[in-house]
C-alpha cells in the first residue's frame, strides 16, 4: 500500500505520500479531529487512515488525547529552521522592525512559492490593527493579485514567469476592489514596474490599503517583497501614494544591500 506509484505529467510519485498530505491538510482545516471526522474528510478507507494516524502519531507529527489528533509542534520547529536557513528573513527581519516602529503599523516580509505569496516575518506597530486576520494569513499561502507585495513581485517577474502564475490561477474577488480582470490586471502591473511600488486600495480586505515594494537580487530576478498595510482612514492622500511609498522603498533597498554584503561575506 505504502509503495505503490502514479504518475503525474509524466513522473512517478509515491501515492502514500500524496495521502500522507491529504490527511495533515485535513487536520489543519479541522484544527482537530477524531479518526470518523478525518476520514469523512479524505477520500479513504477508515482502516487506512487509522494506519496512517497512527504512524505520524509515532513520527511525532501528531498529537493524540483521547482519540482526538492535532498537528504536533514538530511543525513550528521545522518551520523555524526552515525560516532561519532564508536568506531574506536573515537580511530582512531588522529592516521590517524598523519600519513598523518608524510607522506604528503592520509591516511584512513575503516571498513567493509555487505562485503564492508566503510571510516569512511581520512586525506590529504600536498603531496596527486586524492582528488575527494579519496571523490567519501567514497559515496560508495567498494569490498575488489582490494584495501589494504580490502585484510588486508579479509585476517585476520576468514575464514568462509571471504568465506560468497568471495562467495557473483565477483572479479571484476578495472585495469589490480586487481586480479580477486579466487585462486590467497586466495594465496595472505595468504601472507597477513604472513606479517601482504597487498599491492595495481595499483590494485584500475591506478598510484596509497597503503598500508593497520588491526586494531584487544583483543579477535583476525578484527575491521577495516588503508590504506596509493600514487602515485606509490612516493611510490616504500623500501618505498612500507617496510618502509611505518611499519609507518601503528605502525599507527593500536596506534589505538588498544586507543581502548583497552577507553574498560577498559568504
Amino acid at each position: 500500500m505504502f509503495g505503490t506509484t502514479k504518475e503525474t505529467n509524466g513522473q512517478r510519485e509515491i501515492k502514500s505520500v500524496h495521502k500522507i498530505d491529504e490527511i495533515l491538510a485535513a487536520i489543519k482545516r479541522l484544527t482537530e479531529g477524531t479518526l470518523t471526522e478525518i476520514t469523512e474528510e479524505v477520500d479513504l478507507t477508515k482502516g487506512t487512515v487509522h494506519t496512517y494516524l497512527r504512524t505520524l502519531h509515532n513520527c511525532g507529527y501528531l498529537t493524540e488525547e483521547d482519540g482526538v489528533y492535532r498537528l504536533s509542534l514538530q511543525f513550528v520547529t521545522v518551520a523555524e529552521h526552515v525560516r532561519n536557513e532564508t536568506s531574506l528573513y536573515m537580511a530582512g527581519h531588522d529592516e521590517i522592525d524598523e519600519l513598523a516602529e518608524r510607522t506604528g503599523e503592520y509591516v511584512h516580509l513575503v516571498a513567493e512559492e509555487r505562485g503564492r505569496e508566503v510571510t516569512l516575518y511581520e512586525s506590529r506597530g504600536e498603531y496596527a490593527i486586524a492582528t488575527d486576520y494579519h496571523l490567519r494569513l501567514r497559515e496560508t499561502p495567498q494569490y498575488l493579485h489582490h494584495n501589494a507585495a504580490g502585484k510588486a513581485m508579479l509585476a517585476h517577474f520576468d514575464a514568462d514567469r509571471r504568465d506560468r502564475i497568471l495562467d495557473a490561477q483565477e483572479l479571484e474577488a476578495q472585495t469589490a476592489n480586487t481586480i479580477t480582470d486579466e487585462t486590467e490586471l497586466r495594465e496595472t502591473l505595468e504601472t507597477v514596474r513604472e513606479n517601482g511600488y504597487a498599491l492595495n486600495d481595499e483590494e485584500e480586505i475591506r478598510g484596509m490599503r497597503a503598500v508593497g515594494v520588491p526586494i531584487r537580487v544583483p543579477d535583476g530576478s525578484i527575491f521577495g517583497a516588503v508590504s506596509m498595510s493600514a487602515p485606509a482612514s490612516r493611510l490616504k492622500g500623500e501618505r498612500f501614494r507617496s510618502e509611505v511609498p518611499e519609507l518601503v522603498m528605502e525599507t527593500a533597498n536596506l534589505i538588498e544591500v544586507n543581502l548583497e554584503t552577507a553574498q560577498r561575506d559568504g
